[in-house]
């Protein structure tokens, strides 16, 4: 008897062992899904329910990635270092390039380019025979651009009380926005879309800026490819905001002139600004508020996609992901939309020819238009009177279900960006 009880308690323990190993299975199964579907609000809720599920190695990957996208940058590396430290051997050479690269993006939320640029020659000396060659010269391109940078120190600001910037909006809706460098005073369009800020040759020089001679690649809403230098304001304001070590991409002046549209850009400040003011308070009027304190809303609806903000946006019962663009005239739903809901998108919208400009150049394709599109955005919903789905894949979205533009941002009278705890809210 005392024999058949062992026998009994160790097909007991095997079997909880098992069930134990197929649950841990189950587990990673769903959280790679949600990883792969970018769905990092769900992510970060399984992660907190089932953490006690999860062996160390992968709560550890799994962490590492959702505090990264939501700019926990600090927490995000600390995992990567210890998994690097106690699993490496276990991981295959894939899994390592996407640890060093998840670090590498946090050096560069961090303005550390040196390390960045280490990062990226680690990957391409010791780890380029798992990478393709759209992969390579990704790499290629990043080590090129933040080597170029690795002696300039980190970007600073000095914000020490809330701010108003008297930007307004333009005819093309753009918000423009008051700056200063080296005695010369400008106005550039304040972008989200924008992973950099940028700035034409001509106003470059105006501004003293240092220009760093070398080329680097870098593309457009509208995909087009284009090769530009690189520049450094020791001291730029934006508004009476005073910034240190602000890095520019350097375009020449016909790259940011639409003569169609009797329309000129001399410089457009980007997310590594933005992120820095950590909450914009941006009116219909075009003006915006620069807090001191970020307003803790209990609400996170955004999180990174490399440079990029992306909003959780709802719609007839869909849980949609949005990039932001403030530069944008108009949102738009992306082809990833279209394939999803082919047949409604058909059915309800109209077909039609629409052009598409950005940095480059403008180009032409067909869309397809819908109407009264509703959609709710953190506390506040509303409905979009027309909405373009586009039929041209953009590397930019191509993961996502649309682009916000400022047809949105101006239904309201004030759009909340917050950068410290992650959301998009409007008043």
């Amino acid at each position: 008897m005392k024999n058949l009880n062992k026998l009994l308690f160790l097909l007991i323990v095997l079997a909880g062992c098992t069930n134990s190993s197929n649950n841990t299975s189950i587990y990673n199964e769903r959280l790679s899904e949600l990883l792969d579907a970018k769905n990092f609000f769900k992510l970060k809720v399984e992660l907190k329910n089932n953490k006690n599920n999860l062996s160390e190695k992968s709560l550890l990957y799994y962490k590492a990635q959702v505090h990264t996208v939501f700019l926990q940058t600090k927490q995000s590396s600390e995992c990567v270092d210890l998994l690097l430290k106690e699993y490496k051997n276990q991981m295959h050479d894939s899994t390592i390039v996407e640890l060093l690269s998840v670090e590498s993006a946090n050096y560069v939320f961090d303005y550390k380019y040196k390390e960045a640029a280490e990062l990226f020659k680690v990957i391409l000396e010791e780890y380029n025979a798992v990478l393709d060659s759209s992969d390579m010269e990704n790499y290629r391109n990043n080590y090129q651009l933040f080597g170029t940078l690795e002696a300039i120190k980190p970007q600073v600001i000095h914000k020490n009380k809330t701010y108003e910037i008297l930007s307004y909006r333009n005819r093309f809706n753009h918000q423009m926005i008051p700056v200063q460098c080296g005695g010369e005073k400008g106005e550039f369009v304040f972008d989200s879309g924008a992973n950099l800020s940028g700035i034409t040759e001509s106003f470059a020089k105006k501004m003293n800026l240092t220009i760093l001679e070398s080329n680097v690649s870098v593309g457009s809403s509208t995909e087009i490819e284009t090769e530009t230098k690189l520049a450094v304001a020791d001291s730029f304001y934006v508004g009476d905001i005073l910034f240190e070590n602000v890095v520019f991409l350097v375009f020449p002046d016909e790259q940011l002139s639409f003569p169609s549209h009797n329309y000129e850009i001399n410089g457009i400040i980007g997310f590594p600004v933005m992120y820095q003011m950590g909450e914009i308070r941006m009116h219909n009027d075009g003006s915006m508020i620069i807090p001191k304190k970020s307003d803790d809303r209990q609400l996170q609806n955004m999180f990174m996609n490399g440079l990029n903000p992306v909003v959780l946006l709802l719609s007839d019962g869909d849980t949609l992901f949005f990039t932001m663009d403030t530069g944008a005239k108009v949102s738009e739903l992306s082809k990833k939309y279209y394939e999803e809901h082919k047949e409604m998108v058909e059915e309800k919208g109209t077909l039609t020819t629409s052009q598409r400009s950005g940095v480059g150049g403008t180009v032409e394709g067909k869309e397809f238009v819908l109407h009264n599109f509703p959609y709710t955005i953190g506390s506040k919903s509303n409905v979009l009177p027309e909405i373009p789905v586009v039929l041209t894949e953009y590397s930019f979205s191509e993961d996502f279900d649309g682009n916000l533009g400022q047809d949105v941002f101006s239904q309201f009278n004030e759009m909340i960006l917050n950068f410290q705890y992650m959301y998009v809210d409007f008043e």
